[in-house]
């Protein structure tokens, strides 16, 4: 019963003066729905979206998988796209649900793979696929080292394989996705335990071939993973005391740019 409102808010990275924006208004109270995917009006439920919040680049939309819904706060299975074209949602069932194996919990580490469409999902101990090609999903592991549940996730795009980092579980693991095979890591470095925990946010950083990790409290510091040694160590950054902390933790909110070679990380929803 946290926030009803189902509203879409976008910050344009590439302006000169970044501003927020709503393209899509909130569906209207009148047509909300406790304890549902969707509301009256076929746009899906409030949540929180944990890991969920994706950007499909293949089809031009902001992918919504899993979360807690609003009411009883229990895990959403649906799966629903944002139109970045039309500013509006697609149709409600057009992406059939995630399989029951997406867990009960909220929270499952998910990550997109950008030149595919494809979405990978960790959550306990299975590992599912989205197909963007057929729409399907698909189950590709169970009974793994990996739980999952509040992990973060990133895509190294040289080697085209998934890490997936910490959580309750401690995962310390990746997926080649060629090869379809999870392999457990071990982090190296003064920093290797720093970098656990839950609702993190990691990236994979092209230019520096590093996973950089940022964790939710105030302060500059992040950690960079070499992504073939595993070594962690911390990136030096300036003016990082004026950063504050976040709240509820990270997720989605520290995103890599490509077209600004550097990432973007927004904390608060009404921090400068």
């Amino acid at each position: 019963m946290d926030y009803a409102g189902n509203e879409v808010n976008r910050l344009r990275l590439m302006d000169n003066a970044p501003r927020w924006t709503e393209p899509r208004a909130a569906t209207p109270v009148t047509q909300v729905r406790t304890n549902a995917a969707h509301y009256a009006d076929g746009r899906p439920t409030a949540r929180h979206t944990y890991y969920g919040a994706l950007v499909n680049e293949v089809r031009n939309r902001t992918m919504l998988v899993s979360g807690a819904r609003f009411g009883d706060g229990y895990n959403l299975f649906s799966v629903d796209g944002f139109n970045l074209a039309s500013n509006d949602w697609d149709s409600a069932r057009t992406f059939p649900d995630a399989p029951a194996e997406l867990g009960p919990g909220n929270g499952p580490a998910v990550v997109d793979h950008k030149a595919s469409g494809d979405i990978y999902a960790f959550s306990y101990y299975y590992v599912l696929r989205w197909s963007n090609a057929s729409n399907t999903w698909t189950r590709l592991h169970s009974n793994t080292s990996v739980y999952g549940q509040y992990a973060a996730t990133a895509v190294d795009t040289k080697r085209n394989r998934v890490f997936v980092l910490g959580g309750t579980g401690g995962d310390r693991a990746i997926l080649d996705i060629a090869t379809n095979s999870i392999v457990n890591v071990t982090l190296t470095g003064a920093n290797a335990a720093s970098v656990m925990g839950d609702g993190n946010g990691m990236v994979y950083d092209p230019n520096l071939d590093a996973f950089l990790v940022q964790k939710g409290g105030a302060g500059g510091t992040i950690y960079r993973i070499n992504a073939q040694t595993f070594a962690v160590d911390t990136l030096a950054t300036q003016s990082g005391a004026s950063i504050p902390s976040a709240q509820n933790g990270v997720w989605r909110r520290f995103l890599y740019v490509p077209q600004l070679k550097g990432v973007a990380y927004i904390p608060t929803y009404s921090g400068n």
